[in-house]
């Protein structure tokens, strides 16, 4: 099993994440998001989209089409704090949160600078995502999945 060598985990919270994500797993519930982020596992660069996110309140890019099954890795580069978030009922503008039918909600909670959070799409169709923290300052996204 590898793990995402950008991430900011030490051996010493990697292990425990790992544990409470198996044990958590194994009862049916959700992992804390820190612990999700700790273990997730090292994806192909072919089907690894980055999009940053920085101090100019915006995604790069802000539109992108990907293929069913790549994953999205949203890097925070900036100084400030950062969420990519398409769950309906979370945006103040519902056109910010915009999900296919069948597609799964996703909330990566508050980025440090530096974190990294994944996202494997599995829908295809049409998302609208944004940043929680600053989606009064426009920091709103598109991404078309498409089956190939």
């Amino acid at each position: 099993m590898k793990f995402d060598k950008g991430s900011n985990a030490t051996p010493r919270r990697l292990i425990p994440a790992v544990v409470f994500t198996v044990i958590m797993g194994a009862c049916g519930s959700e992992p804390a998001s820190e612990s999700a982020r700790a273990s997730q596992l090292v994806v192909s660069d072919e089907h690894k989209v980055v999009i940053r996110m920085s101090d100019n309140m915006r995604f790069a890019p802000a539109t992108r089409a990907i293929s069913v099954g790549d994953t999205v890795v949203w890097t925070n580069d900036g100084r400030m704090e950062h969420t990519t978030t398409d769950v309906p009922g979370k945006a103040g503008v519902n056109e910010h949160n915009v999900l296919p039918p069948g597609a799964d909600p996703w909330d990566s909670g508050e980025l440090a600078p530096g974190e990294t959070f994944r996202q494997v799409f599995t829908t295809p169709g049409e998302y609208t995502y944004l940043c929680t923290l600053h989606e009064a300052a426009g920091m709103v996204a598109h991404l078309t999945v498409h089956e190939d």
